[in-house]
């Protein structure tokens, strides 16, 4: 079942990119066609599962502009420095945009701007081939619901002092431009994850509404790509887990805390677990901001937190646990700890229908027995081939 656009005819792609860029795959179908596309890809993948349940597919409800996050790359052409994305099937060439309509159009103002300002320093672009250069990647955040623009420019250590003009000018210039990180990386990986961060000039978060909620988030927070238009899919986890006891709930991979908030609305305490620091530190930050006194943070990784029975055996024994892991999905000894604390249920969000079907097998093989009372997918990524599926399970009934 599919619910979302009825069309089901091809398309012109609307961007003049498609087929070089690799950020898109799918503008050449129509909406309806590629909720169609994903809806069998999903079924054919569960369908490998004992007995599941039918697949939901919820469409997006804007199919353009809705990313609050991109990374670009710069490189070199003719001698210009450029930046945007990389070449479908490269790692290495970079096709120079002018736009990209998944994001908002005051946050690619800014990206041409700073674009602009970055090519008249005359550095060069870092080659990942040879490891020389400057210029290495732009990151860009944006918040929909109140127009800010947060960007992080990674170079290489060199020329600060070039940059710290640039980041003051655009916030001058600007008006939608919150903030201005600068990061340095000498990693040879070809990857946007700085080894140091400051904040040049402005402010280091933006906020964000989901429903009830306020969020603040920074540069390199964890939010799901179409930020508010994810609403659903946070209702769709509270109403998973309505019936039962509300007293423990547990909130695993909690980034900023925006699913530990959702959870405060119906159980009495909630334990939010996550390794970075200052995910923890935001998602404190979040539920003060929502006057939110239920939500209780832990620093570490799960598999240590988990490891320790203590915790789980005593006043944190749950009653419903939440997991949102990296793509790679659960490690073993995470399963085994979720296992041995037999919450009624388990609502497991992914972006990676094979590590999924992976850990979900494993669960609804073991003991205490689990069966898989829900599958949905969020189609939170139109215009490519990805998706979000949240998937819900409860134990037997005749498991105690």
């Amino acid at each position: 079942m599919i619910n979302g656009s009825k069309e089901s005819s091809s398309l012109e792609p609307r961007c003049r990119y498609f087929g070089r860029c690799g950020g898109c795959s799918l503008q050449d179908l129509s909406p309806g066609d590629q909720l169609t596309l994903k809806h069998h890809r999903l079924s054919r993948v569960f369908a490998t599962l004992p007995d599941p349940p039918a697949v939901t597919l919820v469409a997006l409800a804007n199919p353009w502009r809705y990313r609050n996050k991109a990374e670009f790359s710069f490189g070199e052409s003719d001698g210009r420095l450029i930046l945007g994305y990389h070449a479908a099937g490269s790692y290495h060439r970079v096709v120079d945009l002018e736009d990209c309509l998944l994001l908002p159009e005051h946050a690619m103002w800014i990206v041409r701007n700073l674009h602009a300002a970055a090519a008249q320093t005359g550095l060069p672009a870092y080659h990942p081939r040879t490891h020389q250069g400057f210029f290495r990647h732009l990151i860009v955040r944006a918040s929909q619901s109140t127009g800010k623009v947060l960007v992080g420019l990674m170079t290489t250590p060199e020329n600060r002092e070039r940059i710290e003009p640039i980041a003051r000018q655009l916030l001058e210039q600007q008006a939608e431009l919150s903030g201005f990180y600068l990061g340095h990386s000498q990693r040879l990986a070809d990857v946007a994850v700085p080894e140091a961060l400051w904040l040049l000039a402005g402010s280091g978060f933006l906020e964000e509404q989901f429903g009830p909620l306020t969020v603040r988030f920074d540069l390199l927070s964890f939010l799901q790509a179409a930020g508010p238009q994810a609403h659903p899919l946070y209702e769709s986890i509270v109403e998973s887990l309505t019936g039962g006891p509300h007293d423990v709930a547990w909130d695993l991979y909690c980034g900023i805390g925006l699913v530990g908030l959702y959870l405060a609305r119906q159980f009495r305490t909630v334990y939010a677990i996550d390794v970075a620091s200052h995910h923890i530190a935001l998602a404190a930050t979040n539920a003060a901001l929502n006057q939110v006194t239920n939500l209780v943070c832990h620093t570490g990784t799960v598999e240590t937190v988990l490891a320790d029975r203590r915790f789980w055996l005593g006043q944190a024994k749950p009653d419903a646990i939440v997991v949102d892991p990296p793509r790679a999905g659960l490690q073993p000894t995470v399963l085994s700890s979720l296992l041995a604390a037999r919450p009624r249920r388990i609502v497991y969000v992914s972006c990676n229908p094979d590590s999924l079907v992976r850990d979900l097998r494993g669960l609804l093989t073991s003991y205490p027995r689990y069966r898989l009372t829900r599958l949905q997918g969020f189609d939170l990524f139109p215009q490519t081939a990805h998706v979000e599926i949240l998937a819900v399970l409860e134990r037997s009934p005749q498991t105690f």
